[in-house]
């Protein structure tokens, strides 16, 4: 996870979960929504980050960059050795 690299908040197809001692919020991303045999409504979900509470920006995983097919150009500064 590359922790200086937000990106906008997806909109629709997200749920957010709340853990840990420092309220840590996390982002799914809904792959399938079904009702399960007993009628009960189910979800399939992937986790692609955190949402950074400063911003409400998302704080994105590899699986971000999965599912919504994008690819990050990171610049460095000084020296590469």
């Amino acid at each position: 996870m590359l922790k200086n690299v937000k990106v906008p908040m997806p909109t629709k197809k997200v749920y957010f979960i709340t853990r840990g001692k420092q309220n840590v919020c996390y982002v799914y991303y809904i792959l399938r929504a079904y009702r399960n045999s007993k009628g009960q409504p189910t979800s399939e979900a992937l986790l692609i980050g955190k949402k950074d509470e400063d911003s409400g920006k998302l704080i994105p995983n590899d699986n971000y960059f999965t599912i919504f097919d994008c690819k990050i150009t990171v610049e460095y500064k000084g020296l590469i050795k």
